[in-house]
Protein backbone atom coordinates (compact mmCIF):
# COMPACT_ATOMS: atom_id res chain seq x y z
CA UNK A 1 0.00 0.00 0.00
CA UNK A 2 1.08 3.92 -0.47
CA UNK A 3 1.21 6.30 1.82
CA UNK A 4 0.56 9.79 0.59
CA UNK A 5 1.89 12.92 2.07
CA UNK A 6 1.87 12.07 5.59
CA UNK A 7 3.05 14.84 7.12
CA UNK A 8 3.39 17.26 3.94
CA UNK A 9 6.92 16.22 4.00
CA UNK A 10 7.09 12.31 4.42
CA UNK A 11 5.40 9.70 1.79
CA UNK A 12 6.20 5.80 2.18
CA UNK A 13 5.22 2.56 0.16
CA UNK A 14 4.85 -0.79 2.32
CA UNK A 15 4.17 -3.73 1.99
CA UNK A 16 4.27 -7.44 4.11
CA UNK A 17 3.04 -11.32 4.61
CA UNK A 18 3.15 -13.80 6.93
CA UNK A 19 2.82 -17.81 5.96
CA UNK A 20 3.30 -20.41 8.08
CA UNK A 21 5.01 -21.92 5.24
CA UNK A 22 5.62 -25.68 5.46
CA UNK A 23 4.91 -25.46 9.41
CA UNK A 24 1.66 -26.55 11.19
CA UNK A 25 1.86 -23.08 12.75
CA UNK A 26 3.17 -19.38 12.70
CA UNK A 27 5.04 -18.04 15.11
CA UNK A 28 5.75 -15.23 13.24
CA UNK A 29 4.43 -12.02 13.43
CA UNK A 30 4.81 -8.25 12.03
CA UNK A 31 3.44 -4.71 11.94
CA UNK A 32 4.10 -1.19 11.56
CA UNK A 33 2.90 1.84 12.89
CA UNK A 34 2.24 5.02 10.94
CA UNK A 35 0.52 7.38 13.40
CA UNK A 36 -0.79 10.64 11.31
CA UNK A 37 -0.67 13.19 14.26
CA UNK A 38 2.05 15.11 16.55
CA UNK A 39 3.20 11.62 17.22
CA UNK A 40 4.78 11.47 13.46
CA UNK A 41 7.27 14.26 14.05
CA UNK A 42 8.10 13.27 17.62
CA UNK A 43 7.83 9.27 17.39
CA UNK A 44 8.16 8.34 13.72
CA UNK A 45 6.82 5.33 11.57
CA UNK A 46 7.80 2.18 13.53
CA UNK A 47 8.06 -1.24 11.42
CA UNK A 48 8.88 -4.70 13.47
CA UNK A 49 8.76 -8.32 12.92
CA UNK A 50 9.54 -11.25 15.40
CA UNK A 51 9.89 -14.61 15.70
CA UNK A 52 8.94 -17.25 18.15
CA UNK A 53 11.73 -19.33 19.02
CA UNK A 54 9.88 -22.68 18.41
CA UNK A 55 11.70 -24.44 21.55
CA UNK A 56 9.58 -22.20 23.34
CA UNK A 57 6.16 -23.51 24.65
CA UNK A 58 4.61 -20.49 23.71
CA UNK A 59 6.43 -18.77 20.57
CA UNK A 60 3.75 -17.74 18.41
CA UNK A 61 2.47 -16.06 21.86
CA UNK A 62 5.85 -14.24 22.88
CA UNK A 63 5.81 -13.36 19.00
CA UNK A 64 2.52 -11.55 19.22
CA UNK A 65 2.79 -10.20 22.76
CA UNK A 66 6.28 -8.47 21.76
CA UNK A 67 5.24 -6.41 18.30
CA UNK A 68 1.49 -5.75 19.98
CA UNK A 69 3.26 -4.53 23.23
CA UNK A 70 5.88 -2.60 21.71
CA UNK A 71 3.90 -0.60 18.60
CA UNK A 72 1.68 0.22 21.65
CA UNK A 73 3.56 0.99 24.60
CA UNK A 74 6.54 3.20 22.51
CA UNK A 75 3.98 6.02 21.40
CA UNK A 76 2.66 6.19 24.92
CA UNK A 77 6.30 6.87 26.76
CA UNK A 78 6.77 10.50 26.98
CA UNK A 79 7.17 12.87 23.84
CA UNK A 80 10.54 14.52 25.30
CA UNK A 81 11.96 11.00 25.59
CA UNK A 82 14.69 10.04 22.54
CA UNK A 83 13.98 7.10 20.38
CA UNK A 84 16.66 5.26 21.93
CA UNK A 85 15.62 5.77 25.50
CA UNK A 86 11.59 5.08 24.62
CA UNK A 87 12.67 1.69 22.18
CA UNK A 88 15.20 0.59 25.36
CA UNK A 89 12.91 1.04 28.11
CA UNK A 90 9.96 -0.64 26.61
CA UNK A 91 11.65 -3.66 25.18
CA UNK A 92 13.43 -4.02 28.73
CA UNK A 93 9.42 -3.64 29.87
CA UNK A 94 8.77 -6.68 27.81
CA UNK A 95 11.40 -8.50 28.42
CA UNK A 96 10.71 -8.91 32.25
CA UNK A 97 7.40 -9.02 31.06
CA UNK A 98 7.79 -12.33 29.19
CA UNK A 99 10.98 -13.97 31.50
CA UNK A 100 8.75 -13.70 34.29
CA UNK A 101 5.81 -15.55 32.71
CA UNK A 102 8.19 -17.85 31.20
CA UNK A 103 9.05 -18.74 35.23
CA UNK A 104 6.02 -20.76 35.84
CA UNK A 105 6.80 -22.75 32.40
CA UNK A 106 8.95 -26.10 32.26
CA UNK A 107 12.56 -24.39 32.17
CA UNK A 108 13.69 -23.80 28.79
CA UNK A 109 10.16 -24.07 27.15
CA UNK A 110 8.65 -20.22 27.93
CA UNK A 111 7.82 -17.04 26.21
CA UNK A 112 11.32 -16.18 23.90
CA UNK A 113 11.03 -14.82 20.58
CA UNK A 114 13.33 -13.07 18.40
CA UNK A 115 12.69 -8.62 17.54
CA UNK A 116 14.05 -6.03 15.14
CA UNK A 117 12.77 -2.82 14.82
CA UNK A 118 13.02 0.04 11.91
CA UNK A 119 12.21 3.46 13.54
CA UNK A 120 12.03 6.36 10.89
CA UNK A 121 12.36 9.37 12.42
CA UNK A 122 12.76 12.65 10.38
CA UNK A 123 15.94 11.81 8.61
CA UNK A 124 17.35 9.17 10.57
CA UNK A 125 17.03 5.28 10.65
CA UNK A 126 16.99 4.03 14.40
CA UNK A 127 17.51 0.02 14.58
CA UNK A 128 16.65 -2.09 17.51
CA UNK A 129 17.56 -5.66 17.40
CA UNK A 130 17.55 -8.96 19.43
CA UNK A 131 17.86 -12.58 18.05
CA UNK A 132 18.21 -13.62 14.06
CA UNK A 133 15.30 -11.90 12.34
CA UNK A 134 17.22 -9.54 10.20
CA UNK A 135 16.85 -5.97 8.77
CA UNK A 136 17.98 -4.98 4.82
CA UNK A 137 18.41 -1.62 3.56
CA UNK A 138 18.47 -1.38 -0.10
CA UNK A 139 19.90 1.46 -1.68
CA UNK A 140 21.31 2.65 -5.18
CA UNK A 141 21.15 -0.95 -6.32
CA UNK A 142 23.32 -2.37 -3.30
CA UNK A 143 21.84 -4.22 -0.74
CA UNK A 144 23.31 -4.06 3.11
CA UNK A 145 22.34 -5.80 6.34
CA UNK A 146 22.21 -3.47 9.49
CA UNK A 147 21.66 -6.08 12.18
CA UNK A 148 24.19 -8.95 13.07
CA UNK A 149 22.55 -12.72 13.94
CA UNK A 150 22.74 -13.28 17.60
CA UNK A 151 23.67 -17.00 16.98
CA UNK A 152 26.75 -19.03 18.35
CA UNK A 153 27.75 -21.49 15.69
CA UNK A 154 29.57 -25.09 17.05
CA UNK A 155 30.04 -26.57 13.83
CA UNK A 156 29.11 -26.04 10.39
CA UNK A 157 25.77 -28.32 11.26
CA UNK A 158 24.76 -27.21 14.61
CA UNK A 159 24.39 -23.33 16.04
CA UNK A 160 21.90 -22.18 18.34
CA UNK A 161 20.59 -19.03 19.17
CA UNK A 162 22.33 -17.20 21.86
CA UNK A 163 19.62 -14.09 22.44
CA UNK A 164 16.60 -13.86 22.91
CA UNK A 165 13.18 -11.69 24.11
CA UNK A 166 12.20 -13.24 26.98
CA UNK A 167 15.45 -16.15 27.72
CA UNK A 168 16.83 -14.21 30.78
CA UNK A 169 15.95 -10.90 32.98
CA UNK A 170 18.21 -8.63 31.85
CA UNK A 171 18.41 -7.96 27.87
CA UNK A 172 21.19 -7.54 25.57
CA UNK A 173 19.88 -5.68 22.54
CA UNK A 174 21.70 -3.72 19.96
CA UNK A 175 20.76 -0.19 18.86
CA UNK A 176 22.30 1.41 15.76
CA UNK A 177 21.30 4.54 14.26
CA UNK A 178 21.84 5.28 9.99
CA UNK A 179 20.84 8.71 7.96
CA UNK A 180 18.17 7.78 5.73
CA UNK A 181 17.35 9.20 2.11
CA UNK A 182 14.93 9.17 -0.45
CA UNK A 183 14.31 5.83 -2.54
CA UNK A 184 15.85 3.78 0.26
CA UNK A 185 14.23 0.68 1.09
CA UNK A 186 14.37 -1.25 4.63
CA UNK A 187 13.33 -4.95 4.47
CA UNK A 188 12.29 -7.41 7.98
CA UNK A 189 12.83 -10.66 7.18
CA UNK A 190 12.99 -14.00 9.72
CA UNK A 191 15.14 -16.64 9.27
CA UNK A 192 12.28 -18.87 7.21
CA UNK A 193 13.12 -16.01 4.44
CA UNK A 194 17.46 -15.17 4.60
CA UNK A 195 18.36 -18.56 5.64
CA UNK A 196 16.87 -20.06 2.39
CA UNK A 197 17.77 -16.85 -0.23
CA UNK A 198 21.20 -15.74 -0.89
CA UNK A 199 21.51 -11.66 -0.31
CA UNK A 200 21.96 -11.16 -4.20
CA UNK A 201 18.71 -12.86 -4.88
CA UNK A 202 17.28 -11.10 -2.48
CA UNK A 203 18.84 -7.92 -3.92
CA UNK A 204 17.58 -9.22 -7.48
CA UNK A 205 13.57 -9.54 -6.34
CA UNK A 206 13.99 -6.18 -4.95
CA UNK A 207 15.31 -4.47 -8.12
CA UNK A 208 12.44 -6.05 -9.87
CA UNK A 209 9.67 -4.60 -7.80
CA UNK A 210 11.11 -1.46 -6.52
CA UNK A 211 7.13 -0.19 -7.54
CA UNK A 212 5.35 -2.31 -5.23
CA UNK A 213 6.19 -3.59 -1.89
CA UNK A 214 3.68 -6.06 -1.73
CA UNK A 215 4.46 -7.42 -4.62
CA UNK A 216 8.36 -7.60 -3.26
CA UNK A 217 7.12 -9.15 -0.55
CA UNK A 218 5.41 -11.86 -2.06
CA UNK A 219 7.62 -12.68 -4.44
CA UNK A 220 10.02 -13.13 -1.75
CA UNK A 221 7.68 -15.65 0.08
CA UNK A 222 7.08 -17.86 -2.90
CA UNK A 223 11.19 -17.84 -3.79
CA UNK A 224 11.59 -18.74 -0.33
CA UNK A 225 8.88 -21.87 -0.66
CA UNK A 226 9.66 -23.15 -3.50
CA UNK A 227 13.77 -23.32 -3.09
CA UNK A 228 12.71 -25.65 -0.19
CA UNK A 229 12.30 -23.01 3.25
CA UNK A 230 10.82 -25.38 6.05
CA UNK A 231 10.00 -22.52 8.33
CA UNK A 232 7.32 -19.85 8.72
CA UNK A 233 7.79 -17.23 5.86
CA UNK A 234 7.31 -13.55 7.11
CA UNK A 235 8.68 -10.20 5.38
CA UNK A 236 7.71 -6.51 5.63
CA UNK A 237 8.83 -3.68 3.40
CA UNK A 238 9.17 0.09 3.92
CA UNK A 239 10.01 2.37 0.74
CA UNK A 240 10.53 6.03 1.44
CA UNK A 241 8.88 8.05 -1.76
CA UNK A 242 9.61 11.43 -0.29
CA UNK A 243 11.72 12.55 2.25
CA UNK A 244 11.95 16.16 3.17
CA UNK A 245 14.29 17.35 6.06
CA UNK A 246 10.81 17.14 8.64
CA UNK A 247 10.57 19.83 11.18
CA UNK A 248 9.03 20.10 14.45
CA UNK A 249 5.58 20.58 12.55
CA UNK A 250 3.71 17.93 14.06
CA UNK A 251 5.05 18.91 17.82
CA UNK A 252 4.76 22.55 17.61
CA UNK A 253 3.04 24.05 14.81
CA UNK A 254 -0.24 25.04 16.75
CA UNK A 255 1.26 27.97 18.21
CA UNK A 256 4.21 28.60 15.58
CA UNK A 257 1.23 31.07 13.22
CA UNK A 258 -0.05 33.14 16.23
CA UNK A 259 0.92 36.93 15.94
CA UNK A 260 3.62 38.59 18.53
CA UNK A 261 1.56 40.40 21.10
CA UNK A 262 2.26 44.39 21.48
CA UNK A 263 4.82 45.56 24.42
CA UNK A 264 2.49 46.10 26.66
CA UNK A 265 1.19 48.82 29.41
CA UNK A 266 -0.16 48.27 33.24
CA UNK A 267 -4.09 48.09 32.59
CA UNK A 268 -3.74 46.89 29.09
CA UNK A 269 -5.25 42.97 28.57
CA UNK A 270 -5.11 40.50 25.91
CA UNK A 271 -7.43 37.53 25.94
CA UNK A 272 -8.81 38.33 29.08
CA UNK A 273 -5.44 39.13 30.65
CA UNK A 274 -4.98 42.52 32.43
CA UNK A 275 -1.52 43.35 33.09
CA UNK A 276 -0.63 44.17 36.52
CA UNK A 277 2.76 44.47 36.72
CA UNK A 278 6.09 44.29 34.50
CA UNK A 279 8.48 42.29 36.06
CA UNK A 280 11.00 42.09 32.84
CA UNK A 281 11.67 43.76 29.67
CA UNK A 282 14.76 42.86 27.29
CA UNK A 283 15.46 42.65 23.81
CA UNK A 284 14.33 39.07 23.74
CA UNK A 285 11.62 38.90 25.84
CA UNK A 286 8.81 40.46 28.61
CA UNK A 287 7.67 39.30 31.72
CA UNK A 288 4.18 40.21 33.66
CA UNK A 289 2.58 39.84 36.08
CA UNK A 290 -1.41 38.95 34.94
CA UNK A 291 -5.04 38.55 36.48
CA UNK A 292 -7.35 36.54 34.55
CA UNK A 293 -10.90 36.57 34.49
CA UNK A 294 -11.05 34.30 37.58
CA UNK A 295 -8.90 36.91 39.71
CA UNK A 296 -6.26 34.13 39.63
CA UNK A 297 -2.50 35.80 39.53
CA UNK A 298 -0.26 34.70 36.46
CA UNK A 299 3.10 35.30 35.28
CA UNK A 300 2.68 35.55 31.22
CA UNK A 301 6.11 35.50 29.28
CA UNK A 302 5.73 37.29 25.57
CA UNK A 303 7.98 36.90 22.55
CA UNK A 304 9.79 39.91 21.46
CA UNK A 305 8.71 41.38 18.34
CA UNK A 306 12.60 42.02 17.29
CA UNK A 307 12.65 38.72 16.56
CA UNK A 308 9.10 37.97 14.56
CA UNK A 309 10.87 36.89 11.64
CA UNK A 310 13.18 34.33 13.12
CA UNK A 311 11.92 31.02 13.04
CA UNK A 312 14.60 29.76 15.44
CA UNK A 313 13.37 31.90 18.27
CA UNK A 314 10.23 31.00 17.25
CA UNK A 315 10.89 27.35 17.91
CA UNK A 316 12.51 27.83 21.14
CA UNK A 317 9.96 30.51 22.08
CA UNK A 318 7.08 27.67 21.58
CA UNK A 319 9.40 24.78 23.56
CA UNK A 320 9.41 26.18 26.60
CA UNK A 321 5.70 26.03 27.15
CA UNK A 322 5.59 22.49 25.72
CA UNK A 323 8.33 21.79 28.46
CA UNK A 324 6.36 23.08 31.14
CA UNK A 325 3.14 21.40 29.81
CA UNK A 326 4.90 17.92 30.76
CA UNK A 327 6.24 18.38 33.18
CA UNK A 328 4.80 17.77 36.82
CA UNK A 329 7.19 18.43 39.79
CA UNK A 330 6.13 20.91 42.97
CA UNK A 331 9.94 22.25 42.17
CA UNK A 332 8.97 22.88 38.41
CA UNK A 333 7.17 26.18 37.67
CA UNK A 334 3.92 25.01 36.29
CA UNK A 335 2.85 26.13 32.94
CA UNK A 336 -0.82 27.41 32.84
CA UNK A 337 -2.83 26.77 29.44
CA UNK A 338 -5.23 29.77 28.35
CA UNK A 339 -8.42 29.29 27.85
CA UNK A 340 -8.33 31.38 24.65
CA UNK A 341 -5.50 32.65 22.81
CA UNK A 342 -5.00 34.67 20.12
CA UNK A 343 -0.93 36.10 20.45
CA UNK A 344 1.99 34.02 21.10
CA UNK A 345 2.66 33.97 25.05
CA UNK A 346 2.18 31.42 27.64
CA UNK A 347 1.43 31.59 30.72
CA UNK A 348 2.81 30.05 34.57
CA UNK A 349 1.77 29.87 37.92
CA UNK A 350 2.63 33.16 40.37
CA UNK A 351 5.61 32.31 42.81
CA UNK A 352 5.48 35.27 45.15
CA UNK A 353 9.15 34.26 46.64
CA UNK A 354 12.36 35.81 46.65
CA UNK A 355 15.00 34.53 43.59
CA UNK A 356 17.98 32.48 45.10
CA UNK A 357 19.58 35.36 43.69
CA UNK A 358 18.34 37.55 46.40
CA UNK A 359 18.36 35.63 49.04
CA UNK A 360 22.34 35.68 48.42
CA UNK A 361 22.38 39.22 47.94
CA UNK A 362 20.31 39.74 51.05
CA UNK A 363 22.10 37.36 53.42
CA UNK A 364 25.80 36.87 51.46
CA UNK A 365 26.40 33.62 53.07
CA UNK A 366 23.61 31.26 53.74
CA UNK A 367 23.53 29.10 56.36
CA UNK A 368 24.67 25.61 55.77
CA UNK A 369 21.41 23.48 56.24
CA UNK A 370 19.32 25.79 54.88
CA UNK A 371 21.15 25.42 52.09
CA UNK A 372 21.27 22.02 51.71
CA UNK A 373 17.45 22.10 52.28
CA UNK A 374 17.19 24.50 49.26
CA UNK A 375 19.59 21.67 47.27
CA UNK A 376 17.30 18.99 48.02
CA UNK A 377 14.10 21.05 46.78
CA UNK A 378 15.72 22.01 43.47
CA UNK A 379 17.25 18.43 42.80
CA UNK A 380 13.95 17.35 43.07
CA UNK A 381 12.62 19.94 40.22
CA UNK A 382 15.85 19.06 37.96
CA UNK A 383 15.38 15.21 38.02
CA UNK A 384 11.68 15.92 36.94
CA UNK A 385 13.33 17.67 33.78
CA UNK A 386 16.38 15.07 33.02
CA UNK A 387 13.35 12.17 33.33
CA UNK A 388 11.86 13.74 30.44
CA UNK A 389 15.54 13.68 28.88
CA UNK A 390 14.96 17.30 28.88
CA UNK A 391 18.49 19.70 30.09
CA UNK A 392 17.87 22.99 31.61
CA UNK A 393 20.87 24.30 30.59
CA UNK A 394 20.58 27.74 32.17
CA UNK A 395 20.53 26.85 35.95
CA UNK A 396 21.00 30.21 37.98
CA UNK A 397 20.08 31.77 40.97
CA UNK A 398 17.68 33.69 38.96
CA UNK A 399 16.21 31.03 37.80
CA UNK A 400 14.98 29.46 41.33
CA UNK A 401 12.29 31.20 43.30
CA UNK A 402 11.22 30.37 46.47
CA UNK A 403 7.44 29.48 46.44
CA UNK A 404 5.28 27.51 48.59
CA UNK A 405 7.37 24.08 47.72
CA UNK A 406 10.37 25.41 48.16
CA UNK A 407 13.06 26.49 45.74
CA UNK A 408 11.18 26.16 42.17
CA UNK A 409 12.91 25.99 39.03
CA UNK A 410 11.74 28.31 36.16
CA UNK A 411 12.39 29.52 32.67
CA UNK A 412 12.81 26.66 30.29
CA UNK A 413 14.20 29.19 27.53
CA UNK A 414 17.56 27.53 27.18
CA UNK A 415 16.21 23.62 27.75
CA UNK A 416 17.54 20.98 25.23
CA UNK A 417 14.80 18.38 24.46
CA UNK A 418 16.35 15.18 23.73
CA UNK A 419 13.06 14.14 20.95
CA UNK A 420 12.62 17.63 19.29
CA UNK A 421 16.85 17.47 18.79
CA UNK A 422 16.60 14.28 16.94
CA UNK A 423 14.33 16.08 14.36
CA UNK A 424 16.18 17.55 11.71
CA UNK A 425 15.46 20.75 10.52
CA UNK A 426 16.38 23.61 7.84
CA UNK A 427 15.82 26.38 10.06
CA UNK A 428 19.30 26.37 12.00
CA UNK A 429 18.61 26.32 15.99
CA UNK A 430 20.02 28.66 18.43
CA UNK A 431 22.55 27.01 20.77
CA UNK A 432 21.96 27.75 24.27
CA UNK A 433 24.90 28.61 25.84
CA UNK A 434 23.28 29.21 29.46
CA UNK A 435 24.79 32.12 31.08
CA UNK A 436 28.99 31.77 31.52
CA UNK A 437 29.59 31.74 35.38
CA UNK A 438 26.91 28.86 35.49
CA UNK A 439 27.47 26.91 31.99
CA UNK A 440 29.62 23.83 32.48
CA UNK A 441 32.70 24.09 30.31
CA UNK A 442 31.79 21.69 27.67
CA UNK A 443 29.27 24.09 26.17
CA UNK A 444 32.01 26.14 25.38
CA UNK A 445 34.55 23.87 24.13
CA UNK A 446 31.52 21.53 21.96
CA UNK A 447 31.70 18.78 24.38
CA UNK A 448 28.64 16.27 24.86
CA UNK A 449 25.82 17.80 27.04
CA UNK A 450 24.02 15.81 29.74
CA UNK A 451 22.64 15.71 33.47
CA UNK A 452 26.18 16.09 34.65
CA UNK A 453 25.86 19.25 32.80
CA UNK A 454 23.15 20.76 34.98
CA UNK A 455 25.17 18.90 37.79
CA UNK A 456 27.58 21.47 37.39
CA UNK A 457 25.54 24.25 37.32
CA UNK A 458 24.26 23.40 40.66
CA UNK A 459 26.96 23.06 41.96
CA UNK A 460 28.43 26.44 41.54
CA UNK A 461 25.54 27.78 42.45
CA UNK A 462 25.58 26.24 45.98
CA UNK A 463 29.14 27.40 46.34
CA UNK A 464 27.97 30.52 45.41
CA UNK A 465 25.32 30.00 48.63
CA UNK A 466 27.51 28.97 50.83
CA UNK A 467 30.26 31.72 50.01
CA UNK A 468 29.10 34.56 48.28
CA UNK A 469 31.59 33.61 45.86
CA UNK A 470 32.15 31.60 42.80
CA UNK A 471 34.84 28.43 42.57
CA UNK A 472 36.79 29.74 39.92
CA UNK A 473 35.80 33.31 39.97
CA UNK A 474 36.61 35.32 36.44
CA UNK A 475 38.85 33.73 35.43
CA UNK A 476 36.25 30.77 34.48
CA UNK A 477 34.65 33.33 31.71
CA UNK A 478 37.80 33.34 29.63
CA UNK A 479 38.54 29.30 27.86
CA UNK A 480 36.84 27.82 25.31
CA UNK A 481 39.32 25.18 24.44
CA UNK A 482 39.47 21.86 26.70
CA UNK A 483 43.28 22.58 27.74
CA UNK A 484 42.16 26.16 29.32
CA UNK A 485 39.60 24.86 31.07
CA UNK A 486 41.98 22.34 32.50
CA UNK A 487 44.13 24.82 34.15
CA UNK A 488 42.08 26.15 35.92
CA UNK A 489 42.16 26.12 39.93
CA UNK A 490 39.08 25.19 41.70
CA UNK A 491 39.52 28.15 45.17
CA UNK A 492 38.36 26.21 47.91
CA UNK A 493 34.88 26.80 49.62
CA UNK A 494 36.92 27.54 52.78
CA UNK A 495 38.99 29.96 52.06
CA UNK A 496 35.95 32.48 51.68
CA UNK A 497 33.91 30.77 54.65
CA UNK A 498 35.73 29.00 57.13
CA UNK A 499 32.50 27.04 58.49
CA UNK A 500 32.25 25.07 55.37
CA UNK A 501 33.44 21.20 56.38
CA UNK A 502 36.06 20.01 54.21
CA UNK A 503 34.05 17.42 53.02
CA UNK A 504 31.46 19.37 52.04
CA UNK A 505 33.83 21.73 49.96
CA UNK A 506 34.83 18.20 48.85
CA UNK A 507 31.90 17.58 47.40
CA UNK A 508 31.73 20.88 45.56
CA UNK A 509 34.84 20.26 43.90
CA UNK A 510 34.14 17.17 42.57
CA UNK A 511 30.44 18.52 41.38
CA UNK A 512 32.62 21.44 39.75
CA UNK A 513 34.87 19.18 37.98
CA UNK A 514 36.17 20.55 34.76
CA UNK A 515 35.84 16.99 33.38
CA UNK A 516 32.30 15.33 33.52
CA UNK A 517 33.50 12.22 34.11
CA UNK A 518 34.78 13.06 37.32
CA UNK A 519 31.95 14.55 38.26
CA UNK A 520 28.89 12.35 40.42
CA UNK A 521 27.21 9.57 38.20
CA UNK A 522 23.78 11.17 39.55
CA UNK A 523 22.72 14.08 41.31
CA UNK A 524 21.64 11.73 44.49
CA UNK A 525 25.18 11.07 45.03
CA UNK A 526 25.93 14.85 44.97
CA UNK A 527 23.36 15.44 47.65
CA UNK A 528 24.07 12.50 49.98
CA UNK A 529 27.85 13.55 50.46
CA UNK A 530 26.45 17.62 50.85
CA UNK A 531 24.64 16.05 53.64
CA UNK A 532 26.94 13.32 55.00
CA UNK A 533 30.66 13.22 55.16
CA UNK A 534 32.26 11.38 52.65
CA UNK A 535 35.92 9.59 53.64
CA UNK A 536 37.90 10.01 50.66
CA UNK A 537 37.57 14.25 50.95
CA UNK A 538 38.28 13.55 54.82
CA UNK A 539 41.88 12.56 53.87
CA UNK A 540 42.35 16.47 53.10
CA UNK A 541 42.15 17.56 56.85
CA UNK A 542 46.15 16.85 56.83
CA UNK A 543 46.71 19.55 54.57
CA UNK A 544 48.88 22.05 55.59
CA UNK A 545 46.20 25.12 56.32
CA UNK A 546 48.04 27.39 54.72
CA UNK A 547 47.31 25.37 51.53
CA UNK A 548 43.57 25.00 52.88
CA UNK A 549 42.84 27.93 53.59
CA UNK A 550 45.55 30.83 53.09
CA UNK A 551 43.40 33.79 54.46
CA UNK A 552 42.87 31.90 58.06
CA UNK A 553 46.34 30.98 58.17
CA UNK A 554 47.36 35.10 57.98
CA UNK A 555 44.88 35.88 60.09
CA UNK A 556 46.26 33.51 62.75
CA UNK A 557 49.76 34.39 61.75
CA UNK A 558 48.83 38.67 62.47
CA UNK A 559 47.10 37.43 65.61
CA UNK A 560 50.04 35.93 66.87
CA UNK A 561 52.57 38.75 65.62
CA UNK A 562 49.54 41.40 67.23
CA UNK A 563 49.39 39.55 70.40
CA UNK A 564 53.93 39.73 71.09
CA UNK A 565 53.58 43.26 69.95
CA UNK A 566 51.25 44.17 72.96
CA UNK A 567 53.26 41.59 74.74
CA UNK A 568 56.53 43.38 73.93
CA UNK A 569 55.19 46.71 74.42
CA UNK A 570 54.26 45.88 78.14
CA UNK A 571 57.33 44.82 79.16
Amino acid sequence: MTIENISGKLAIRTGFISDKGRKEENQDCLGIKIPQDSALAAKGVVMVIADGVSAAECAAEASNLVVKGFLNDYFSTPDSWSVQRSGSSVLKSLNRWLWSMGQSHVAGRGYLTTFSAVILKSDQVHIFHVGDSRIYRYRDGQLKALTRDHVTILSKKESYLARAIGADVTLDMDYKKHSAKQGDVFLATTDGVHDWLQENEIKEIINNNIEDMQVLCEQLKTQSFDVGSNDNISCQALKIEKLDIATEQGVLASLKDLPFPPDLEVGQKIDGLEVKKIIHASERSQIYIVKNEDDQTLVMKTPSVNYQDDPAYIERFIIEEWIGLRVNNPNVVKVIKPKKRTFLYYLTEFLPGQTIRELIDERKQLDIQDTIELVSQMIKGIRALHRKETLHQDLKPENIVLGDNGATIIDFGGCLIASVDEIHTTVKREDALGTLHYSAPEYRYGGVRSAKSDQFSLAVIVYEMLTGQLPYGDAFLKPNRVEQFEKLKYTSAMQHNPLVPIWLDGALRKATSMKPESRYENLSEFLYDLKNPNKDFLRFTNTPLMNRNPVLFWQGISAVLLLLLIVSLAV
